[in-house]
């Protein structure tokens, strides 16, 4: 079986970002908590999620910056609505589009789908990184968050079929 790997990535992508918000709850202190650059943890949050917006907005013929919300319970909707329109996007350009170039514009170039993609899953990889970080310095862990791991639990969508922290295969 073959699977058009873009939208794959980005489920994955979806299902790892709710894994680590919903790990926010066992300890909702740890947004306000400031990191190493000086910023609290919420706004890694806030930047996380909004360069994925601004890339389905690219994506979609609508390039603006949009500006996430600041309380971590509107941003679980809001990474919900735009993993939702990232996926779909993708799924419906297809892998016959994945070389079709877009115009980001705070960059001033052009690059293909498969590139702006592959950006969101790298770029939300790293940020997940370090908010996995700071919540296994408050006690929290965020799991297994593996695209091998997803893999063998089924591909599930995000918020379901995670498998318990410290558990792997």
């Amino acid at each position: 079986m073959t699977t058009y790997l873009l939208p794959d990535l980005l489920r994955h992508n979806a299902w790892a970002n709710r894994r680590v918000l919903e790990s926010f709850s066992a300890a909702p202190h740890v947004a306000g908590v400031i990191c190493y650059n000086g910023e609290p943890l919420l706004a890694h949050v806030q930047h996380q999620l909004g360069t994925e917006r601004a890339f389905l907005n690219v994506i979609r013929g609508e390039p603006k910056r949009p500006v996430p919300p600041a309380a971590l319970t509107e941003l679980l909707a809001y990474d919900s609505e735009t993993a939702s329109g990232l996926e779909s996007a993708v799924t419906a350009i297809g892998e016959s589009g994945e070389d079709r170039p877009y115009l980001v514009p705070w960059w001033k170039l052009e690059f293909p789908l498969h590139v702006l993609v592959l950006q969101v899953v790298a770029h939300s990889a790293q940020h997940r990184a370090e908010l996995a970080w700071e919540l296994a310095r408050a006690g929290v862990s965020t799991g297994e968050l593996d695209y091998i791991a997803w893999v063998a639990d089924g591909r599930p969508h995000a918020g379901e079929g995670q498998r318990p922290a410290g558990e792997s295969q």
